[in-house]
């Protein structure tokens, strides 16, 4: 059973999550604890725990003197984590196998919405289940809980990338070319198309980050 403070501390951490996602609270700076937890409605101590969860997960890192600031992008961190997402991803599948025709309707009804969607926040959300739920049924739950912490590792990256159209209609577009190869039955096709779409994301973003 979730503990109250358990739940503070989620409520937190998703309220951080959102603005470092959102820029609200950009890299570099420091986040204010106090004007936090007044913002809130509860004491430092679920926002210092909320900021130790995200600086285990490489969001924010602690500076002795300033105390909690948020973690610049990192292209190196885009150029080792997506190829492994990628490796992860084409493991599940492959798992998977003849199962993943069941998955096709609902991954078609989640990248119908996500084409659709125009804000950042909601169609980041919506990757996110579409990748989600391709690998919901590979029967490996160490290997999605070691892709859940790889996804939230790049999350700040992939608001990044959805806030461009062209590459929201892109990975779209990709996502279709996904679900067709489930459909016609084509496991190596699918691993690659899978491929795509993520390897894909990487370049974007190294790309801009070069800029």
């Amino acid at each position: 059973m979730t503990s109250a403070r358990d739940e503070r501390r989620r409520t937190v951490e998703d309220l951080l999550r959102q603005r470092i996602l959102s820029t609200a609270i950009e890299p570099g700076q420091r986040v204010n604890e106090s004007q936090v937890a007044d913002e809130l409605g509860v004491s430092r101590t679920p926002v210092r725990e909320a900021l130790l969860r995200l600086e285990g997960q490489g969001w924010v890192r602690f500076d002795h003197g300033r105390g909690f600031v948020v973690t610049p992008l990192s292209a190196d961190e885009v150029r080792e984590t997506y190829p492994i997402i990628a490796q992860l991803e084409q493991l599940a599948v492959t798992t998977t196998g003849p199962a993943l025709r069941g998955l096709a309707p609902a991954l078609a009804e989640i990248n119908r919405d996500f084409a659709d969607s125009a804000e950042p926040g909601r169609s980041h959300e919506l990757d996110a289940r579409f990748h989600r739920t391709l690998v919901s049924r590979c029967g490996n739950g160490r290997l999605v809980a070691l892709l859940a912490r790889q996804w939230q590792t790049l999350s700040r990256y992939e608001y990044f990338y959805m806030a461009d159209a062209t590459d929201h209609q892109r990975s779209a577009e990709q996502h279709d070319a996904i679900i067709s190869a489930i459909e016609a039955g084509d496991l190596a096709k699918v691993t690659d198309k899978v491929a795509d779409n993520t390897v894909g994301s990487m370049y974007v973003l190294l790309d801009r980050l070069y800029r």
